[in-house]
C-alpha cells in the first residue's frame, strides 16, 4: 500500500441480507474491493467485522486496518423489518384522542396488504395484521383541535375545540407504567396541524416518568411523522416506538465494534427513501427498509456514467427478488409506504417484490403441487450445507450451474450427492419425473415468478420495457439472469463484476441527506385572486422555512458544517376533487407571486403529463396543495468506477479455469469456466460458458455471449 493510502480515508459500505453480508470497500482514488461474510442475525456485530476482513484481506491488511483509516461507514440491513415480522419488540403505551382507541385493529383495506389472491378471495382465511400495540396499552385522553377542510368550516383549521385534559394525561401515563411499558407513543388526531397538545402531553409524561424513576422514552406524532392520515401516521409512531430503538441498539454494537478499531466517526445507516444518516437519527424507523435501497442508488450511479437513463433493477438474493425502476435517471417514491402488512407516513423508494431466492424452501405439497418459498434457508444455503429442507441452491448445485468448491471462493463446500439425492427424494418421486428434467421444472417456475414481476412492474406503470436496460445483481442475480430475463422484453440486459455487493455499492453512492415533510392544505381554484394567491404562497413558504429549520439545527448537532447544507424543495398536489396527490419536485424554494404559483401549477402539470396520458388532465378543476417537504443534503465521499482501456475480444489465456458438465435446455452440455477478475475491458465471453467469481456466478447458455465494456460492465446478449 502506498504512502498516499495510508493517510487518506477508506470508504466502508455494507449491506447486511438475509444470507450474505456485503461489504464494499473503496478505496481513496475511488477504486473498490468486495468483501463477503455469512450473515449472523444473532450477532451481526461479527458478521459486520468478518465482511470488513475479507475485503481488508485483498489489500492485505485487517479490519482494524481499515477501521483506523476510515473517513465513513455506512450499514444497511433487515434488523428493523425483521424485528417487525417476529414481533419481537418494545412493549409499547399508546395516548391517542379520547374516541380512537381502536385505530390500531380498525385498519379496513390494511387487512389485506401483503395476502395472496387466494386470501383475498376467500373471507375464511382473513388475517388481521399483527398488532404492535397491546390494545390494553391505548388509552384515550379528552382533547381536539379543528383539522383542515376544503369546504367552509365553523371552525377554522388549528383553533382548540377541546382543550387537553391534563390530568387525564398524568392518570393514563400512570397506568401505562404500571402496565411495564418500554416507551409511550403519543398520536393526537390533528396534531399535524397544531402539535400544541402533543408537545404538553409529552411534558406531563416525561415528568411522570421522572417522578416514577422509569426509563421510558416519550415520542410524540408532530415529531415522527407530521403529515395527515392518521391510520398511516400511527403505524410511524409504533414503528418508531416499538422497533426503531431496539434496533438503534443493535446498530449501536456494530458501531460499538468499528470504534474498538479504530473508526473515529457515526456508523450509518440508509434511509427507506434513499439517503445516508447517522444511527443517532431522531426518526430511525425511516432506516426500516433501509437493505433493498441500496441497489437503485447503485442503479442510478450506473445512470450517470452509461447512455442507460431507464433501468429496471433485478436484486435476487437468498431471501426475495426485489424490482425497481430509475426513470430518466430518477428513482420512483412512493408516499405511503407498505410492506409486512402495514401501511406507513413515510416516502420510500418503489420496490415491488416476491418472496422467492436462492435460498427458498422447494417443496411438493399433498396435491403434487410445487411451491417455492417464502421460507428461506437464510445464510445455512440449503440441503447442500447446513438446512434441513431443499433450496433453490440445491437444484444449482445438482445441475451443475454452481461449483460446490467454490462458493464464496472456495471457503465454503457444498455436498453435491446430497443436493442431487434430496431433489430426487423430495421431487423427482413424487412427481414422477427424471431428477434433472424435475429440477430444470423447478428452476423454470422459479423464473417464471421473477419474469411475471419484471413485466408487471413495468406494463402496470404505462412503460415500454423496450426502452429500459434490465441490471440484474444480488448474489444470485447472475447465475439467474438467462432465466428470468427470457421473454421481458427489455431493451439491454446488464450485470458487473460485483453484481454480489451492488447494494454495498448503492450504499456508498447514497446521498447524506434528511428529509422532512408537513401536511397542510392551500387550494388554489381558477378564480384564486391574486392576493389570495400570495397568501397561498406565503402558507408554502413559511411551511418550508419551518422545515429549513429542523434540517439545519438536526444535523449541525450530527457535525455537519452548516455551509455544506444545500436544500431541494417539492410538494404534493393533485387536482381538487382527486383522492390521492403526487409527488412533485421544483426547482426552486421561495414562492412571491402569482407568477410563482403559475410555476408551482406547471410543475405538477409537467408531472402529471408523465404518469397518466395528456387527456387525463383536469385543470379546470384547480389544484390543491397538500403536503411540502424539503431535503436537506450534504456532500460525502463516494466510490468511483473506473474506465479502461479496452482489449481484444478474445479473453486472456489466464481467464480460462476449466470446463464443466451443466444440465441446460433438457441436455448435458460442457460449459467452459473463466474467472472473472482476469477479463478485461473488450472481451467476449461466448455461451456455454459460466463466469466466477468468490461472490457470484455468470451463466451465459449457448446461443448467448457476454461482453465486458470500457467500464467492465457486462452486457448480456444474442451472441453475433
Amino acid at each position: 500500500m502506498n504512502k498516499e493510502e495510508t493517510n487518506q480515508g477508506y470508504i466502508l459500505a455494507l449491506d447486511a441480507g438475509g444470507t450474505m453480508t456485503d461489504t464494499i470497500l473503496v478505496k481513496p482514488d475511488g477504486s473498490f474491493i468486495v468483501g463477503k461474510s455469512l450473515t449472523n442475525r444473532e450477532d451481526e456485530k461479527t458478521s459486520y467485522l468478518e465482511s470488513v476482513g475479507d475485503a481488508a484481506s485483498y489489500l492485505g491488511l485487517t479490519s482494524a486496518d481499515i477501521h483506523s483509516r476510515c473517513a465513513v461507514s455506512i450499514y444497511a440491513g433487515t434488523g428493523m423489518l425483521n424485528t417487525i415480522l417476529t414481533g419481537t419488540g418494545a412493549n409499547v403505551g399508546l395516548l391517542v384522542t379520547r374516541g380512537f382507541e381502536h385505530m390500531t385493529v380498525m385498519e379496513g383495506g390494511l387487512t389485506w396488504l401483503g395476502e395472496s389472491q387466494a386470501e383475498i378471495l376467500h373471507q375464511q382465511l382473513r388475517r388481521h395484521t399483527t398488532p404492535l400495540v397491546d390494545s390494553r396499552n391505548v388509552i384515550g385522553v379528552s382533547e381536539r383541535i379543528a383539522g383542515p377542510t376544503y369546504l367552509t368550516a365553523e371552525a377554522d383549521s388549528g383553533e382548540i375545540l377541546i382543550p387537553l385534559n391534563e390530568k387525564e394525561v398524568e392518570a393514563a401515563v400512570k397506568a401505562l407504567l404500571k402496565n411495564r411499558v418500554e416507551v409511550i407513543g403519543i398520536l393526537f388526531v390533528n396534531a399535524y396541524v397544531d402539535a400544541r397538545h402533543e408537545l404538553r402531553a409529552k411534558e406531563i409524561a416525561e415528568r411522570v416518568v421522572q417522578e416514577n424513576g422509569a426509563d421510558v422514552a416519550v415520542v410524540c406524532s408532530a415529531e415522527i411523522a407530521p403529515v395527515m392520515r392518521e391510520n398511516n401516521r400511527v403505524k410511524s409512531v409504533l414503528f418508531q416506538t416499538f422497533a426503531a430503538e431496539k434496533t438503534r441498539d443493535q446498530l449501536r454494537q456494530v458501531e460499538e465494534s468499528a470504534q474498538n478499531e479504530g473508526y473515529n466517526a457515526p456508523l450509518q445507516t440508509l434511509l427507506s427513501y434513499g439517503g445516508a444518516v447517522t444511527i443517532h437519527y431522531p426518526r430511525l424507523y425511516e432506516t426500516v427498509l433501509s437493505g433493498p435501497i441500496g441497489g437503485l442508488t447503485g442503479a442510478q450511479q450506473i445512470a450517470k456514467i452509461t447512455e442507460y437513463k431507464n433501468i429496471v433493477t433485478a436484486d435476487l438474493g437468498g431471501t426475495s427478488f426485489d424490482v425497481g425502476l430509475v426513470v430518466d435517471g430518477l428513482i420512483g417514491i412512493r408516499k405511503d409506504a407498505d410492506f409486512a402488512r402495514h401501511r406507513l407516513a413515510l416516502p420510500m423508494v418503489a420496490l415491488d417484490s416476491v418472496g422467492s431466492g436462492a435460498g427458498s424452501v422447494v417443496r411438493i405439497d399433498d396435491y403434487r403441487r410445487m411451491h417455492i418459498g417464502p421460507q428461506s434457508a437464510g445464510y445455512r444455503v440449503g440441503l447442500c450445507y447446513q438446512y434441513p429442507e431443499l433450496t433453490i441452491t440445491d437444484v444449482n448445485v445438482a445441475l451443475g450451474y454452481v461449483d460446490p468448491d467454490y462458493f464464496l471462493g472456495g471457503k465454503v463446500k457444498l455436498n453435491r450427492d446430497k443436493a442431487l439425492a434430496e431433489l430426487e427424494q423430495r421431487i423427482a418421486k413424487p412427481l414422477g419425473m427424471d431428477v434433472y428434467k424435475a429440477g430444470e421444472g423447478v428452476l423454470d417456475v422459479f423464473h417464471t415468478q421473477m419474469k411475471d414481476l419484471i413485466r408487471v412492474t413495468m406494463q402496470s406503470r404505462g412503460y415500454n420495457p423496450a426502452e429500459f436496460t434490465l441490471l440484474s445483481y444480488g448474489g444470485a442475480g447472475p447465475v439467474h439472469m438467462w432465466g428470468y430475463s427470457e421473454g421481458t422484453g427489455v431493451g439491454n440486459i446488464l450485470t458487473l463484476p460485483f453484481a454480489a455487493a451492488f447494494s454495498a455499492f448503492g450504499a456508498a453512492c447514497s446521498e447524506y441527506t434528511h428529509r422532512y415533510d408537513k401536511s397542510l392544505v392551500v387550494l388554489l381554484p381558477h378564480s384564486l385572486g391574486n392576493d389570495e394567491k400570495q397568501r397561498a404562497a406565503e402558507t408554502i413558504n413559511a411551511a418550508w422555512r419551518n422545515l429549513e429549520g429542523i434540517a439545519i439545527r438536526e444535523m449541525a448537532a450530527e457535525g455537519i458544517d452548516l455551509k455544506d447544507i444545500s436544500f431541494r424543495y417539492g410538494i404534493y398536489a393533485r387536482y381538487i376533487g382527486q383522492l390521492e396527490s403526487f409527488d412533485t419536485p421544483l426547482t426552486f424554494g421561495q414562492i412571491h407571486t402569482a407568477d410563482d404559483i403559475g410555476r408551482l401549477t406547471a410543475a405538477f402539470e409537467n408531472v402529471y403529463t408523465k404518469i397518466f396520458p395528456e387527456g387525463a388532465r383536469f385543470p379546470e378543476a384547480g389544484y390543491a396543495v397538500t403536503e411540502v417537504y424539503v431535503q436537506a443534503v450534504a456532500p460525502k465521499p463516494v466510490p468511483v468506477i473506473r474506465e479502461y482501456a479496452m482489449e481484444g475480444t478474445k479473453p486472456a489465456d489466464s481467464a480460462f479455469v476449466s470446463t464443466r458438465e451443466v444440465y441446460h435446455k433438457g441436455n448435458w452440455k460442457i460449459f467452459t469456466v473463466w474467472e472473472m477478475n482476469d477479463l478485461n475491458a473488450g472481451n467476449i465471453v461466448k455461451g456455454p460458458a459460466i463466469i466466477q467469481d468468490p461472490m457470484t456466478t455468470v451463466v451465459i447458455p449457448p446461443g448467448k455471449e457476454v461482453a465486458l465494456d470500457k467500464f467492465r460492465l457486462l452486457h448480456y446478449r444474442d451472441a453475433r
